[in-house]
């Protein structure tokens, strides 16, 4: 193999780990968000109580 095809090689392979990060952030990001909303309804019905 030459230096171009390592290079390409190591390329591809940081930009699929950064696609798998992006990824999860994006889902731990929406669990977030339904947690947070369902916090946010737990306290309004304690306060209208």
């Amino acid at each position: 193999m030459n230096v171009t095809q390592e290079i390409v090689k190591y390329v591809l392979e940081q930009a699929s780990g950064v696609v798998i990060a992006l990824m999860l952030i994006w889902r731990i990001e929406t669990k977030l968000d339904g947690l947070t909303s369902a916090i946010m309804h737990l306290s309004d019905a304690k306060a209208s109580k």
